[in-house]
């Protein structure tokens, strides 16, 4: 278990996750997330600096994906430890998403290492995504809506990448398979606020499957009013 013991292991930054606007890349908030740890040639892709793929970019993306993930694993785990999901079939269900995770990680670094000749990024120490105080100190309804968050911005991101940022078939076809499953943990959570527990989902989630295309889907907009 990632060490997380009590609410100081949270990243409670002001430059929060869920301050986002609609317009936003997800690669340029992947970047902004990941802060130090993205390496130069990633926050050039994601400045929209990139002539055309390539296998350097490739290893680029693949290295932020695997940190992606990792920091997902530390952030769930942090909550976890925190005690902020209380609920035995949810703790359930986000215990199985955090496998899911650790799977992505493990399968992007192997690629990265055989198949794009890449060097494995240091992952130990990446802490947490931001997450804020009022999704912490508030329902345990809000960590959930705050996961969803997460998830889409997971997708979006391996959305983007794999729409025209990437060169290699291999790379292409790793990043469409975790594509799909994190589609699905975001509909998860989606069905989770808006059937089960009746509240609302994001901002824009007026219905269950609020749009036709994931393409459609926009980055998560300000829910959280400080």
């Amino acid at each position: 278990m990632f060490l997380a013991e009590s609410r100081k292991t949270i990243d409670h930054s002001k430059r929060s996750f869920l301050n986002l606007f609609t317009g936003a890349s997800a690669l340029a908030t992947v970047a902004m997330l990941l802060g130090p740890a993205a390496s130069p040639d990633f926050r050039a892709i994601a400045a929209g600096q990139q002539k055309k793929p390539s296998l350097g970019g490739d290893i680029a993306i693949a290295t932020a994906a695997i940190q992606l993930e990792q920091k997902a694993v530390n952030t769930y785990k942090a909550a976890i430890a925190a005690d902020l999901i209380k609920n035995t079939d949810y703790l359930d269900l986000v215990v199985e998403f955090i496998n899911d995770h650790g799977e992505h990680r493990d399968l992007l670094t192997r690629a990265l290492r055989t198949k794009l000749k890449g060097q494995q990024p240091v992952i130990e120490n990446l802490g947490t995504f931001p997450i804020p105080k009022q999704v912490t100190t508030g329902r345990e309804t809000e960590i959930i809506r705050y996961a969803l968050a997460v998830e889409i911005v997971a997708a979006k991101t391996y959305h983007e990448a794999i729409k025209d940022k990437l060169s290699s078939d291999e790379a292409k076809g790793l990043v469409a398979s975790i594509l799909a499953v994190e589609t699905q943990h975001a509909a998860v959570y989606r069905t989770v606020l808006m059937s089960v527990i009746k509240e609302r989902g994001l901002a824009d989630d007026n219905i269950l499957v609020p749009f036709s295309f994931f393409s459609e889907q926009p980055m998560p907009q300000v829910y959280f009013m400080s």
